[in-house]
């Protein structure tokens, strides 16, 4: 969760394809683990002190950087959508190409790269 929070603060877009997928890989394995996140929860409460207090700290942080991101997320689409309508402006071939379209709209790149 925090490198895919660190990727989407710096703009990184040709890294956040593996930080998903690794992200969603710890996902499956939280959920893998019996009772899923509710044997999770349980698990940590039955900590000694110490590791609990630790343990409840890296939750509230992950929960934190899962919230960031989201947001960071809703941004980038915005910027990407503000992208596209600026390329269709002052690309002549984006607005009046032969297909009669703007040729990346829809494709789901984001133009970090431009």
């Amino acid at each position: 969760m925090a490198r895919l929070r660190t990727l989407l603060e710096s703009l990184e877009i040709n890294d956040l394809e593996a930080a998903l997928f690794e992200l969603q890989e710890s996902l499956k394995a939280l959920h893998g683990y019996p009772n899923g996140m509710d044997g999770v929860s349980a698990a940590i409460k039955a900590l000694p002190g110490d590791r609990r207090d630790a343990a409840m700290k890296r939750l509230e942080q992950i929960r934190l950087d899962h919230e960031v991101n989201a947001g960071l997320i809703k941004f980038a689409m915005q910027r990407n959508a503000a992208l596209q309508a600026y390329a269709a402006q002052i690309r002549p071939d984006a607005t009046y190409s032969s297909g009669g379209g703007v040729p990346f709209a829809g494709s789901g790149e984001l133009l970090g790269k431009v």
